[in-house]
C-alpha cells in the first residue's frame, strides 16, 4: 500500500494531496520551482491525509517538498496538464531498489504530440526534454506528425512492429478511412470464422513485445539511448501511450528496480486518463456498426487491463528471472549501461 502523498491538479492551480495511510503525521509542505529547487517556499503545515492547496498562477511546473519529523521527499503531478493531450505522464517518484526513488522530471511517457495545442507545446517546452522515442510506424507519423517542441530535441523512431493485424490495417489507412477499414477487417474475420477472443489478441500482442525480433531491437535501442548522459529528460510515446509505450515504460522502470505492483499501477493510469477519449471513440464506432461482437472487439484495442501488462512482465520473469537479466541477455544492454541509468535516474 502506498504510504506517500500523491498530488493531483483537480482544477487550474488547485492541488489535491492524498495518501493511503490513516496514521496522522504532521507534514510541512513547500513549493518548488523545479525538482532541484534549493529554496522552496513554505505553504502550510497539516496532519491531514487529504488536503488541497490553491496557488497563484505560475509559469513553471510546480513540485512539492514534504517534510516530516523523520523524513522528507519531493512529489509532483504524475499526469501533466498538457493541453490537447490526455496521457502525458511523469514516471518519477516510484520506489526502486536499495531504498532509492526514480527522479522526477527525467522520464516521461505519453500519447503522440500531434494533438498538443499551442498552449500544450508551450508547456512541453518548459520540461527540458532532450530526447524523444517515437514508437509509431512510418504511416502513423506521416498522418499524425508530432508538433515541434524545440528544434534541439533529438527524435528517434523505433517501431517495434508489434501490433495486431487489425491495427496494422488501421495504421496504413488514410485518416478518413481508418475506422471503417478497421471495422471491415474485423467483420471479414468474423465472417470467415477466424475472429478470436478480443482479449486474447491483445494478450498475444503483449507477449510479442517481449519475444519478437523487431520489438527487441526497438526497445533495446530505447534503453541504450536512455543510458546516454545527454539524453534526459527522455520522452517515449506511441499513438495513445498505452501498449508500445506501456511496455517501454515497464522496461526502463523495471531496470531501475521498480516493483511489479508499481509497474502495473503506472500502466493502469492510462485507463483513468483515457476514459473520456475512449467514450468518444466508441460513439464514433457505433455510428459505423451496430454489431456488438465487432464493437466488443474494437473496445479491446483501446481497453486498459492490468493483465495485459502483467502478461509482458510474467513472460519475461518466468524465463529470465528479472527484467534486468532479460534486457542484458535479449536486448543487448550492458551492465555498464544499466549502472549508468541507475546513477542518472535514481536518487
Amino acid at each position: 500500500m502506498n504510504k506517500k502523498y500523491e498530488v493531483t491538479q483537480v482544477k487550474k492551480n488547485k492541488f489535491l494531496f492524498q495518501k493511503d495511510d490513516p496514521k496522522e503525521q504532521e507534514v510541512e509542505v513547500y513549493l518548488m520551482k523545479d525538482a532541484e529547487d534549493k529554496q522552496p517556499v513554505f505553504l502550510l503545515k497539516t496532519s491531514e491525509t487529504s488536503f488541497s492547496i490553491e496557488l497563484d498562477p505560475m509559469d513553471y511546473r510546480p513540485y512539492f517538498l514534504l517534510k516530516f519529523a523523520d523524513k522528507a521527499y519531493t512529489i509532483g503531478e504524475r499526469t501533466l496538464p498538457v493541453a490537447g493531450m490526455n496521457n502525458f505522464r511523469d514516471m518519477g517518484g516510484y520506489e526502486a531498489e536499495n531504498g532509492k526513488t526514480v527522479k522526477w522530471g527525467m522520464l516521461y511517457r505519453s500519447d503522440h504530440i500531434y494533438n498538443a495545442t499551442d498552449a500544450g507545446v508551450a508547456y512541453l517546452k518548459g520540461l527540458n526534454i532532450h530526447t524523444i522515442i517515437d514508437y509509431r510506424s512510418d504511416d502513423e507519423i506521416r498522418k499524425y506528425p508530432n508538433k515541434i517542441i524545440d528544434e534541439k530535441i533529438k527524435t528517434h523512431q523505433l517501431d517495434p512492429v508489434a501490433h495486431a493485424a487489425e491495427l496494422a490495417a488501421q495504421f496504413t489507412s488514410s485518416k478518413q478511412d481508418e475506422d471503417i477499414n478497421l471495422i471491415n477487417k474485423i467483420v471479414e474475420q468474423k465472417e470467415k470464422g477466424t475472429l478470436v477472443n478480443q482479449a486474447d489478441v491483445v494478450l498475444e500482442q503483449y507477449r510479442t513485445f517481449a519475444n519478437k525480433e523487431n520489438s527487441k531491437q526497438a526497445f533495446g535501442e530505447m534503453l541504450r539511448l536512455s543510458a546516454d548522459p545527454d539524453a534526459p529528460a527522455v520522452l517515449q510515446h506511441c499513438r495513445g501511450g498505452k501498449d508500445r509505450t506501456g511496455f517501454g515504460a515497464v522496461l526502463i522502470l523495471g531496470v531501475l528496480g521498480v516493483k511489479k505492483e508499481d509497474l502495473v499501477k503506472d500502466y493502469m493510469l492510462t485507463e483513468k486518463n483515457r476514459q473520456e477519449r475512449n467514450r468518444v471513440k466508441m460513439e464514433g464506432y457505433k455510428k459505423l456498426t451496430d454489431d456488438q461482437d465487432v464493437l466488443d472487439h474494437l473496445y479491446s484495442f483501446i481497453d486498459t487491463r492490468s493483465e495485459f501488462i502483467a502478461t509482458s512482465i510474467d513472460t519475461i520473469t518466468q524465463k529470465y528471472g528479472s527484467i534486468e537479466k532479460y534486457v542484458m541477455e535479449e536486448l543487448g544492454v550492458s551492465r555498464e549501461m544499466i549502472d549508468t541509468m541507475k546513477d542518472m535516474y535514481l536518487e
